[in-house]
């Protein structure tokens, strides 16, 4: 039972979410390489594929028929799916450790170059 509703359920997904059901259109695609075969006999099935998926997007008098072979016309839209597990273990929340503030005595400012006083970049003001 579980097989099956797995199968069902990833079929659903397919067909809704990617270009997959586009395949169904398979019929259509059989029949109109009849429909060539029956002016051209000697049309293979590579230079069937060639004339309609290869060479850009020609609108001949067949031009309707063309455009419901499959994959002609991509026209699905994407949703987002997402899946969550639920945590096994519940959420601890810890508080952050307090952080004690050191006092910095000041340098002596009296020691320190002239020159680096005047650039923009100075020193810290505190060691």
């Amino acid at each position: 039972m579980r097989r099956l509703t797995a199968i069902l359920l990833l079929s659903v997904f397919l067909f809704s979410n990617t270009p997959v059901h586009e395949l169904v259109k398979i019929g259509a695609f059989i029949e109109h390489f009849q429909e060539h075969r029956a002016i051209d006999a000697n049309i293979t099935l590579l230079e069937f594929l060639q004339i309609h998926y290869f060479s850009g997007n020609i609108q001949d008098e067949d031009y309707a028929r063309d455009l419901q072979l499959p994959f002609k016309v991509l026209d699905f839209s994407v949703s987002g799916i997402v899946f969550t597990i639920p945590p096994t273990a519940p959420l601890v929340l810890t508080t952050a450790p307090i952080s004690v503030k050191k006092q910095i005595a000041p340098c002596d400012q009296s020691l320190l170059p002239f020159s680096h006083l005047s650039d923009i970049w100075q020193p810290p003001k505190y060691c």
